[in-house]
């Protein structure tokens, strides 16, 4: 049993189809959902069961590119076909509506709601249907023009078969229309003569065209207006070619008649008139051929009125023609055996009277039986031969197969669906082998054999395969030509890597290739060449740190070659892979890193412990720059929390110092500004300073933007300290204040103010080489 399509279950998109590997994998993982709710339900938990079992199947399919190309292939298909279906039902309703010769808007706005559609797709398919009716009777008025006219009787009938009314017809016949065979000898007809017509007839032979609207590409109930234009720019086509054979020579002469043939519609009627003339002829051809010994088989009759039914002529005119046909040139048109044996059983029972009555009673019902499903039969043919689409007469005649099965008709039905079969399955492949030799013509051979290969798998006919692994032999040829002719000329003028790729992808590509000996010899010759080539190639990968490259490099070259120098590589490969493992570990250490987020300290802690057990890994220099970087955001995270509780002192002091933007607070008694950080808190490299330093320290302070920070007095210092601005933990603040004195050597003293508990400050002098913060104030 087929299953369902997943692209359809799963509500994809199919044209285009979607390929989004995200999307597909949302879509089965709502629709498992979905049917994992339906699973209890009374009656959808058996078929939710069921496309919940298929989940894995789908996963497979949908994840792989082939397969799921096939599955959104066979979804347009399965979408197109319902389509056709639609379609063909409302032809059949369009079908009944016409019968009355209209059809009206409420018909049209009742089966828009019937169908489910707008009025205008309904609209669309009444104008196709028209289009499909116009060409039956073109067909018809073309071949009643053999004689140059028509009469009303004609037109009538015409109008009569198609249900079109009579003024409709008359619009579309070219040629004069007449009362009845009376007047017909009242009309002067210049027939065209014979010699042109048979020029015009040989040349298109040489082209392969049937008729000259064939010829122009343009249909036989075209304006003359048109007809002209079309030749002479068919004419101006031929003449810009520049080409001098056979063909453009026939198309030249057939564009000259044509602009004389369509100047006039005398012409044309004479013309069309001479077409009508020769289908006719080529019917009494095909008669004279069956007419074996003056006797026409009965198995030949219907394939005869069949012919006669393309050119225009319904079931009853054909049969007429045949049979006057005949009995014009004395023919004898044999009976079915059926009809024979019914003779017999009317002479064997004409002795019984009541007998006779009741056989005849049964004749008749059988053969009005049979004049009905022939009638009805004929009206199928009829459609069938309307459409354009071999689709659509393979749909229209499996319907009468399948609603026929018991009559005899319905063999000569299915007869016709497997010759429709067979001329598109041809028509189809030679498609493929134009399409496919047009790729072979752009030397795109790659393409070429991927769709041979892909033919060759659905390909049922041994004919079909042979021709297949033909060509893919001639592509295979033509390829390993094109490769090694790319060959040779990279064995003269490429670099030594272009060299070895260019060869390897021949031997690949082309392992029985009959140039493989001689790349072979080409990729021996380059050893010593392609050797440099690596050295210095791995030089530019271990500058770059590209060890995966290097191995890769380096394997390349062991597995092709086997001397000295891929000894000499051999020993690189593990230092490689050492590489790469190291890589791969300090990879995850930093991933582990990168998971403790904010925790600098655990994070530093997860580098050292790996430096302190592997001091000599190949990693070193990579680790200390992650401690490096670890310790700046350890310090900025110190920075940014001692801020925090700065401010947070801050906004106990009254509003005495009030924070002004960029790190600066004012104090509100003195005036001065200072900074909300000392020293110890925004010198990450070292908390402790020297005099010397901690007045270098002030001279590049920029905080706030100024750049005229300097050292307080001890009083000014004193001063905050003593209204409870908030420390940092510094036990001693350098001020501006010092002295040079002498006691065993000359000494820098200056006065300081200090704490023990960083709440009573005291002004102490110190050496200036002693260890000390700054606080730095300025004036506004």
């Amino acid at each position: 049993m087929q299953r369902e399509n997943y692209y359809i279950l799963l509500d994809l998109t199919i044209d285009p189809p979607e390929n989004d590997p995200n999307a597909i994998e949302a879509a089965i993982l709502q629709k498992k959902a979905e049917w994992s709710r339906l699973r209890n339900h009374p009656t959808k938990g058996l078929q939710a069961q069921k496309f919940i079992n298929m989940i894995p199947d789908m996963e497979k399919v949908m994840r792989d590119e082939a397969l799921r190309k096939q599955e959104a292939d066979a979804a347009a298909a399965a979408l197109q076909k319902g389509k056709e279906s639609k379609i063909s039902e409302i032809d059949s309703h369009i079908d009944i509506l016409m019968g009355k010769g209209y059809i009206a808007h409420e018909d049209i706005a009742r089966l828009a709601e019937i169908h489910g559609l707008e009025a205008s797709d309904i609209q669309e398919r009444i104008t196709a249907k028209k289009s499909d009716q116009y060409i039956r009777v073109d067909q018809q008025i073309n071949l009643r023009m053999g004689k140059g006219y028509l009469t009303e009787a004609e037109v009538s009938k015409i109008a009569r078969q198609n249900s079109m009314e009579p003024e409709e017809i008359r619009k579309r016949i070219r040629c004069p229309i007449i009362k009845d065979e009376k007047e017909a000898g009242d009309l002067k007809l210049r027939p065209l003569d014979k010699s042109i017509e048979k020029a015009i007839n040989d040349n298109l032979k040489v082209i392969g065209k049937l008729s000259l609207y064939d010829f122009l590409r343009a249909a036989e109930n075209s304006d003359l207006e048109i007809l002209q234009e079309k030749a002479a720019q068919k004419k101006k086509e031929l003449a810009a070619s520049g080409k001098k054979d056979a063909m453009v020579t026939a198309g030249n002469i057939l564009a000259g008649h044509c602009l004389t043939i369509f100047k006039t519609n005398d012409t044309r009627i004479a013309y069309d008139a001479s077409l009508a003339m020769a289908k006719l002829a080529a019917l009494d051809s095909d008669i004279n051929v069956a007419a074996a010994n003056s006797t026409i088989r009965h198995e030949y009759v219907d394939i005869l009125i069949r012919k006669a039914m393309k050119f225009g002529m319904d079931r009853q005119e054909a049969a007429d023609y045949l049979r006057d046909y005949c009995q014009k040139k004395k023919y004898r048109i044999e009976s079915k055996p059926e009809k024979k044996r019914m003779r017999l059983v009317f002479a064997a029972s004409a002795t019984l009277a009541i007998g006779l009555l009741v056989i005849a009673a049964v004749i008749f019902s059988s053969i009005h039986k049979k004049h009905s499903l022939a009638a009805e039969y004929d009206r199928v043919i009829q459609s069938v031969e309307a459409q354009t689409e071999a689709e659509k007469k393979i749909q229209i005649l499996e319907k009468y197969v399948k609603s026929h099965m018991a009559e005899g008709m319905a063999a000569d039905a299915a007869k016709r669906i497997s010759e429709i079969k067979s001329a598109t399955d041809a028509e189809r492949f030679n498609r493929f082998l134009k399409e496919t030799d047009a790729l072979v013509q752009a030397g795109d051979y790659q393409k070429a054999l991927d769709l041979y290969k892909q033919k060759l798998q659905s390909a049922t006919d041994a004919d079909s395969k042979k021709t297949i692994n033909g060509m893919i032999q001639k592509v295979l040829g033509l390829s390993e030509q094109k490769d090694f002719e790319q060959v040779t000329a990279v064995s003269l003028t490429g670099s030594p890597d272009q060299k070895m790729d260019t060869f390897q992808r021949y031997l690949a590509d082309h392992p029985e290739g009959k140039n493989i000996d001689k790349v072979k010899a080409l990729v021996n010759e380059i050893s010593g060449e392609y050797f440099i080539y690596v050295n210095k190639q791995l030089a530019v990968y271990d500058q770059s740190e590209k060890w995966e490259d290097g191995l890769n490099l380096c394997r390349k070259y062991i597995d092709t070659y086997d001397n000295s120098n891929s000894d000499r590589l051999k020993q690189l490969v593990p230092v490689y892979e050492e590489k790469i493992r190291s890589e791969k570990i300090f990879a995850g250490l930093v991933q582990k890193a990168n998971a403790l987020g904010t925790d600098y300290a655990g994070a530093l802690e997860i580098f050292k412990d790996y430096l302190e057990a592997y001091p000599d890994t190949s990693v070193k220099n990579k680790i200390q720059k992650e401690i490096e970087r670890l310790d700046g955001l350890l310090a900025a995270q110190s920075t940014e929390k001692a801020e925090q509780d700065i401010r947070a002192q801050l906004a106990k002091t009254g509003g005495r110092f009030i924070e002004r933007a960029g790190g600066v607070v004012v104090d509100t008694k003195t005036g001065l500004m200072w900074g909300i950080m000392d020293s110890t808190v925004t010198q990450t490299a070292t908390k402790c300073l020297t005099y010397d330093e901690g007045k270098k320290y002030i001279k590049n302070l920029k905080t706030g933007g100024f750049t005229d920070w300097r050292l307080p007095t001890p009083a000014e210092l004193t001063g905050i300290y003593a209204s409870a601005f908030p420390s940092t933990g510094a036990k001693t603040y350098w001020t501006s204040e010092n002295y040079t004195g002498y006691a065993d050597g000359w000494h820098v003293m200056v006065d300081t103010v200090s704490t023990e508990d960083s709440i009573h400050w005291e002004i102490i002098r110190k050496d200036s080489l002693e260890c000390g913060a700054v606080r730095a104030v300025r004036k506004p």
